[in-house]
C-alpha cells in the first residue's frame, strides 16, 4: 500500500476543509452560530412626537423669540454628565432594570432633515428622513425618502446572509401622526401592521409551539452537529501531532473555535420555546389611528408579546415597533388636549411668561405620564429579550434596540439634540450601561443652554451596520458634518 505523504500543502488542504465545514455547520442554526462581537437582530422602537426635552431648532433651550413662554425641562437628559449612566432621566425612568444594557448617545442632529426641512424640522420631512438620513422629494409635509432606512438596509444585508420567513416584522400602535418613517428602498415606504389579531394570524400561520420540549427532529439535528464537531476535534488532534511546530497554532486556533460551538451547543438546551403569544382580547384597528373601544393600552403589550414571540421563534432578524402620538387617557390627564401632538405644543406655553403657565405642574403630569407608558412599552420589549436564553447569554445581549423620535422636542419640531437610546450589548461588541454627550459646549458647563455638535444619526447609523460585521463607512446622503463611525461604538 503506498503511503500517503503528509507534509505542509496537505496540512493546508486539509485544515481549508475544516474551514469550510465549520461556517456550513454554523449556518444550519442560523445567527446565534455567528461569531462574538457581532449583532444578530435590530430592532427600532420609534415614539412620534419627540420627548420631554427643551432644545430648540437653532440649538439653543427654549425659544430666543418667546422668552419665558416654553417650559424649561429636560426629562430626557440623564442625572448627571459622567460617561457612565448612573441616573436615568425621569422620562426613562421605566428602564432603571435595564440600564446597564443601555447606552444613551446625546448631541446627536437629524441633519438630513434639518438642511432639507421648510422651517428646520419640519413634521414630514422629519419623518421622512430620521431613519434613513436620505435625500427626499421636498421639505414639507409629504416629503418621501429617497433610500432606504437603516432597518430595512439591515434586513436587506441579513437576509441574504441568513434567510428568515421574514425580511422584517414591522408593527404599529396606530396614533395621529404627520409622517413615514420606515421605507424599503427610494420612495418606497414601508406598510406597517397596526391589528394585533392581522399580525398574528400573519406571523405565526406556519408555527408549531414545541410545548417547552425539545421536538425529535431538533434533537437529532443537534446530535448531528455534537457528531460533526466530535469528529473535527479529532481530526484536528491527529493533525496536531503530524505537523511542524510553526502550524501548531493553526489548529490551535481551530480547535478552539471547535470548544466555542460546543460551548454554544450545550447553551441550546436553555433556548427558550416557540410559543405563540397570547391575542386573546386584542382590539381592533379601526383605521385612522384609534381601536375598538379606544384600546391602545391593551393593543400596545400585545404587540410587543407579537414581536417578542416572532423573535424568539426566529422568524426574523429586524424589526420595527412606532408608537403613534397618541393621548394616554386611561392614564392620569388633569391637562386635557385634542391631539397627542397638541400636547407637545402645549409646552410652549406653559413657562412663567406663557399663556398657560398656570397649567405646567398639570401639564408636566400629562406628558410625563404619557411618555413613561411609552418607554414602559420598551421596557416589556426588553424584558422580553433579555429573558430569553441565547448562547451563552441572552437575545437582548446579542440585539441592538434603537429608541428614537422624529424630533427631540416635539412642540419645537426640533431636528437637534435628538433622542438616541441605544439597547443590548451587540453581541459583545459593546459594553452597556454608557452615556455619551456630543454637544461640545456641554463639558464645560452641563447647564448652559447653548449648543455645538458634529454628529448626525448617519454616525450612529453607521456604527450600527458595522456592529453588525459589515464594514460600510457612511449611510445615508452627505448632509452629515462628518463620515464614519462613531468611536465610542467601535
Amino acid at each position: 500500500m503506498r503511503r500517503r505523504i503528509f507534509n505542509r500543502r496537505n496540512f493546508l488542504r486539509g485544515a481549508a476543509g475544516i474551514c469550510v465545514a465549520l461556517p456550513m455547520l454554523e449556518a444550519t442554526h442560523g445567527r446565534i452560530w455567528a461569531a462574538s462581537g457581532q449583532a444578530k437582530r435590530f430592532i427600532v422602537f420609534f415614539s412620534h412626537g419627540g420627548t420631554i426635552s427643551c432644545r430648540h431648532s437653532s440649538g439653543s433651550k427654549g425659544d430666543p423669540w418667546a422668552e419665558g413662554k416654553w417650559h424649561s425641562l429636560d426629562l430626557w437628559a440623564p442625572g448627571d454628565e459622567g460617561t457612565t449612566l448612573d441616573v436615568l432621566g425621569e422620562e426613562m425612568a421605566p428602564l432603571e432594570a435595564f440600564k446597564s444594557d443601555l447606552t444613551l448617545l446625546r448631541g446627536v442632529d437629524d441633519a438630513a432633515g434639518m438642511t432639507q426641512g421648510d422651517y428646520g424640522g419640519h413634521h414630514g420631512c422629519s419623518n421622512a428622513t430620521i431613519l434613513t438620513c436620505a435625500d427626499t422629494t421636498s421639505g414639507g409635509d409629504d416629503a418621501v425618502a429617497l433610500g432606504p432606512s437603516i432597518d430595512q438596509f439591515l434586513a436587506q444585508r441579513l437576509e441574504t446572509d441568513s434567510p428568515v420567513p421574514f425580511p422584517s416584522i414591522d408593527l404599529m400602535l396606530d396614533g395621529h401622526n404627520y409622517g413615514e418613517p420606515v421605507y424599503r428602498a427610494s420612495g418606497e415606504n414601508l406598510s406597517t401592521e397596526k391589528d394585533p389579531q392581522g399580525a398574528f394570524d400573519r406571523l405565526f400561520a406556519d408555527v408549531t409551539e414545541t410545548s417547552g420540549e425539545p421536538t425529535p427532529e431538533q434533537l437529532r439535528i443537534r446530535a448531528e452537529k455534537k457528531s460533526v464537531l466530535d469528529g473535527t476535534l479529532g481530526h484536528l488532534a491527529a493533525m496536531k501531532k503530524r505537523v511542524s511546530a510553526s502550524d501548531v497554532h493553526l489548529i490551535d486556533a481551530h480547535t478552539e473555535h471547535v470548544r466555542s460551538l460546543e460551548k454554544r451547543l450545550e447553551a441550546l438546551e436553555n433556548l427558550a420555546s416557540c410559543t405563540k403569544p397570547d391575542v386573546g382580547g386584542a382590539p381592533v384597528s379601526l383605521g385612522y389611528g384609534g381601536y375598538d373601544g379606544g384600546g391602545h393600552e391593551l393593543a400596545g403589550p400585545i404587540l410587543i408579546d407579537i414581536m417578542i414571540h416572532a423573535f424568539r421563534c426566529g422568524l426574523s432578524n429586524v424589526g420595527t415597533f412606532q408608537i403613534g402620538d397618541i393621548l394616554t387617557t386611561w392614564l392620569p390627564t388633569p391637562y386635557s388636549t385634542d391631539l397627542g401632538h397638541s400636547l407637545g405644543h402645549a409646552g410652549l406655553e406653559v413657562g412663567p411668561n406663557g399663556t398657560e403657565s398656570n397649567m405646567a405642574d398639570a401639564w408636566r403630569e400629562t406628558i410625563v405620564q404619557n411618555r413613561n407608558w411609552r418607554i414602559g412599552l420598551m421596557a416589556r420589549l426588553l424584558d422580553g429579550l433579555k429573558s430569553t436564553p441565547e448562547g451563552d447569554g441572552n437575545m437582548l445581549d446579542n440585539s441592538v434596540v434603537l429608541f428614537t423620535s422624529e424630533f427631540g422636542c416635539g412642540g419645537g419640531h426640533s431636528p437637534r439634540d435628538l433622542p438616541c437610546l441605544l439597547a443590548g450589548k451587540a453581541g459583545g461588541r459593546w459594553t452597556g450601561g454608557r452615556h455619551h454627550n456630543y454637544n461640545k459646549l456641554a463639558a464645560s458647563d452641563p447647564t448652559q443652554s447653548n449648543y455645538e455638535t458634529d454628529v448626525s444619526f448617519h454616525n450612529v447609523y453607521t456604527s450600527i451596520v458595522q456592529a453588525f460585521g459589515y464594514e460600510d463607512e457612511h449611510f445615508g446622503n452627505d448632509t452629515s458634518y462628518k463620515t464614519g463611525p462613531l468611536a465610542e461604538l467601535g
